[in-house]
């Protein structure tokens, strides 16, 4: 039995389709394209440069994230200050340094599940008593990296002396080792790293954990990616390779996973 369709019936029959095959197009060079990563240059243990190669816990994460996810990428080394600007103007797709998620940065910005806990800490010279709390800081100079959920944290403090924001937090410690800044406050894994890896028997963290914060990676606002990530995420998390790389790199069992609720 043959149906005849109006005129009108198969004009919109007709849009129908085309809107149908432009949404497979579409989604098949979604699954071709190649994003670009930006890659913190010098953020240990998480993401940095060595020679010409990417490493870090970041790095490894993301590589096998985007192998589960089938995604197409190539990495783009900059610092992370340029990074979010970047990504805000399109010029990168996702950017990955250890980025704190925060609520001003989710109007721009879209994240994945977060990947690792952590918080901010003061770091002092190994001979230094007079600070042991965030009281203390009064009349102090501390030294930071520019942009970051640290430098927020510490111009919410009262009473500090100075702030020196450096665009690298390896410059951060240099001012501190060099008795330029009485404080460095940053992130706690960071800052362990370079305490015991490059300032051994030189500086100490003091006090509490200031601030209970997340990593995860930030994708440009309305990346369609992000919920397939966020699968592979899970994915590793479930079969075992979070866990792995975890250990690879900080030498513990996460007290948490990508997807815990």
């Amino acid at each position: 039995m043959r149906i005849k369709l109006s005129r009108r019936a198969q004009h919109i029959l007709h849009l129908m389709l085309m809107v149908m095959l432009a949404g497979i197009v579409a989604g098949a060079c979604g699954m071709n394209e190649t994003l670009i990563v930006g890659v913190e240059t010098g953020f240990e243990p998480f993401a940095y440069v060595e020679g010409e190669e990417e490493k870090g816990f970041d790095i490894d994460l993301w590589r096998s994230a985007a192998e589960k996810a089938g995604i197409k990428y190539k990495f783009k080394a900059m610092s992370q200050g340029e990074m979010m600007s970047a990504l805000k103007r399109g010029e990168i797709d996702v950017a990955l340094a250890g980025i704190t998620i925060k609520e001003d940065r989710k109007r721009d910005f879209d994240f994945t599940l977060p990947y690792y806990d952590t918080g901010l800490v003061m770091l002092t010279l190994q001979e230094n008593d007079s600070i042991r709390n965030v009281t203390d800081l009064k009349g102090k100079v501390v030294a930071t990296k520019s942009g970051s959920s640290a430098y927020d944290y510490a111009s919410r403090v009262k009473g500090i002396k100075e702030i020196r924001a450096f665009p690298a937090i390896e410059q951060a410690y240099e001012a501190l080792l060099n008795k330029e800044a009485d404080v460095a406050i940053f992130d706690e894994a960071n800052a362990k790293h370079y305490m015991e890896e490059h300032m051994p028997g030189k500086v100490k963290i003091v006090g509490n954990m200031l601030t209970n914060e997340q990593y995860a990676f930030a994708f440009q606002k309305g990346n369609r990616l992000v919920g397939r990530v966020n699968n592979a995420l899970r994915e590793l998390s479930e079969n075992g390779t979070y866990e792995k790389l975890y250990q690879k790199w900080f030498g513990r069992k996460p007290d948490s996973r990508p997807g815990d609720t």
